[in-house]
């Protein structure tokens, strides 16, 4: 039987922690090392549904994207979504382990793998965070696509990469692209340094109006693909990455993470 440590030295040592923003809450959340694991929920995100759908699954642990507990917490109570997942978590003995920035930032992470599906290859890192054994790790990536491919290209692989049935984009869909670059989540505070690096496209979520505008004065295309949109395929990495790692433990995919958004069409 696995124990929840070796889950944890392994994600570890594929994406370090000292890799994490400052203030990000990542590692093991709740729970204890020792604990023996059979079943793993995957998610991005970690809520009461998601939650209840570990309990029905009989999860020993939920390994997650965004962490819970951002601020500190100074009670537990039933007074808000937060407080009451971590009391079910702790109640029904369901640990819970999150990767996120440092995920984001390791080479062959979540930003790679975005990377991958979207077809960027011969990727860089945009902007350096850390030189782990003259590897360099840290936000975004930019890279090239096959020569003559148009924005209208990559908005289509957008939405069928991405499982999305739309996205926002700046620029002209004829427009020829060679450069790409991308970062996962909300990842517009790199608009900046992308239009220094004279990327022809920058691809990202959570955009909003003023940094879109630079990326228009720039003649930089640009596509917000959504926060959850360019992050749920964490679940996919994950998946991918564990089961080949720990055949004896059944990881399974959370069905109950949604993205909280709606599209109305008049």
């Amino acid at each position: 039987m696995r124990e929840l440590k070796d889950i944890i030295e392994f994600m570890n040592s594929f994406c370090p922690p000292e890799l994490a923003f400052d203030g990000d809450n990542v590692g093991l959340i709740v729970g204890r090392k020792s604990k023996n694991v059979s079943k793993v929920l995957i998610s991005l995100d970690v809520d009461e549904k998601v939650v209840c759908e570990a309990i029905a699954f009989g999860v020993d642990v939920i390994i997650s994207h965004h962490p819970l507990m951002f601020h500190p917490i100074k009670r537990l109570t039933d007074n808000s979504p937060e407080e009451r997942t971590l009391m079910s978590l702790i109640k029904n003995d369901i640990s819970l382990f999150s990767a996120h920035t440092n995920l984001d930032c390791v080479r062959g992470g979540l930003n790679d793998f975005l990377a991958k599906k979207l077809g960027v290859q011969n990727t860089r890192v945009i902007e350096v965070v850390s030189t782990i054994n003259g590897v360099e790790h840290g936000f975004g990536r930019i890279g090239e696509v096959s020569k003559g491919t148009k924005l209208l290209d990559i908005l289509k692989k957008c939405t069928l990469a991405l499982g999305t049935p739309f996205v926002k984009y700046v620029g002209n869909p004829q427009k020829e692209i060679k450069t790409v670059a991308l970062n996962c989540g909300g990842g517009a505070d790199e608009i900046e340094i992308c239009i220094e690096k004279n990327a022809d496209l920058f691809i990202t979520g959570d955009v909003k109006y003023n940094p879109a505008r630079d990326c228009y004065d720039n003649n930089m295309a640009l596509i917000d693909a959504g926060h959850y949109e360019t992050e749920h395929i964490v679940c996919e990495l994950l998946n991918e990455i564990l089961t080949k790692e720990f055949p004896d433990v059944v990881f399974e995919i959370s069905k109950s993470n949604i993205p909280v958004f709606n599209v109305y069409n008049k």
